[in-house]
């Protein structure tokens, strides 16, 4: 194992295929009552309460994608930026596949490149269907009414309504075909290619976010693993013994990745694994310098 392989980014894209830009459009739900929410697609719903929760379907790892898909929806839907909610979109492949992956998931500066046209039509299309309710509402041409910073407006009889006024309606409206969804000329842009206030900042500044890290379940153990010290090398033995000792450590076993502790907490886990005692074969071990693998 003397050779090191570093594939880039670049050949990784080449090699992956080419982008493609679609979006999923469920039927709209019928509301039963002014209570349920108005969910036109898979990455808009619009609450009674006019808030505008956008289901983001690729992760937040602070590289800002979820004010950056957010953007998108807001800026077609013509909605305030204060009402305006990420959530994290769930395991769906189906409908939250990333597009130039064809899988779900988050990586290569995928995000907003195979999001921007799809996200910016989920938004058109609420946008559409808030535009016709209010004119079915109101009687007057859906031409005639223009939305801005999350209010449907008819200046002509001067009615105005907030989006949440119009959510079990617009439920009730039919899905736009692609061909009759219109984007916004960039000339037009209100959010996009301009600074806006992050949503993932207050609730990681005032300590609300919950990572990973913070998710606790009944009987819930946490592992770590103590890896070779150098790849290709193998687990030849270990002694548990010490580990074992450790208040909080459950079990220690051996897996191909070397030997995992098994603790009731990350502490008791981490502290059982500095007490291993492990020996590795490697024999078959990569042993190339750095000044090696720079020159390679």
């Amino acid at each position: 194992m003397s050779t090191l392989v570093n594939e880039s980014r670049r050949a990784f894209l080449k090699g992956a295929g080419g982008l493609c830009l679609a979006v999923y459009l469920r039927p709209a739900l019928a509301a039963a009552d002014a209570s349920q929410a108005f969910e036109p697609n898979a990455f808009v719903r619009i609450a009674p309460d006019d808030t505008v929760t956008i289901i983001a379907k690729h992760l937040e790892m602070g590289q800002g994608t979820y004010t950056g898909l957010a953007t998108l929806v807001a800026e077609e839907l013509d909605a305030a930026w204060s009402q305006i909610r990420v959530e994290g979109a769930p395991a769906d492949v189906r409908r939250y596949a990333n597009l130039l992956w064809g899988a779900q998931g988050t990586g290569g500066s995928t995000a907003m490149a195979n999001s921007f046209e799809q996200m910016r039509r989920a938004g058109a299309a609420a946008r559409h269907m808030l535009v016709a309710a209010a004119s079915r509402e109101w009687g007057v041409p859906a031409a005639e009414i223009t939305v801005r910073a999350g209010v449907v407006s008819h200046k002509a009889s001067g009615r105005q309504a907030r989006f949440g006024e119009f959510a079990a309606q617009a439920a009730q409206e039919p899905v736009p075909e692609p061909e009759d969804i219109r984007l916004k000329d960039p000339r037009d842009f209100v959010y996009i290619g301009r600074h806006v206030p992050r949503k993932d900042s207050r609730d990681k500044i005032t300590g609300r976010a919950l990572f990973t890290a913070d998710v606790q379940l009944p009987g819930m153990l946490t592992a770590l693993v103590a890896h070779p010290p150098r790849f290709g090398a193998r687990l030849k033995n270990f002694d548990a013994t010490a580990a074992r000792a450790v208040p909080g450590v459950v079990d220690v076993v051996a897996i191909p990745q070397g030997v995992a502790v098994l603790g009731r907490d990350f502490w008791s886990a981490k502290r059982g694994r500095d007490a291993l005692r492990v020996e590795w074969d490697e024999s078959r071990a990569f042993r190339g310098s750095t000044a090696e693998m720079l020159e390679h």
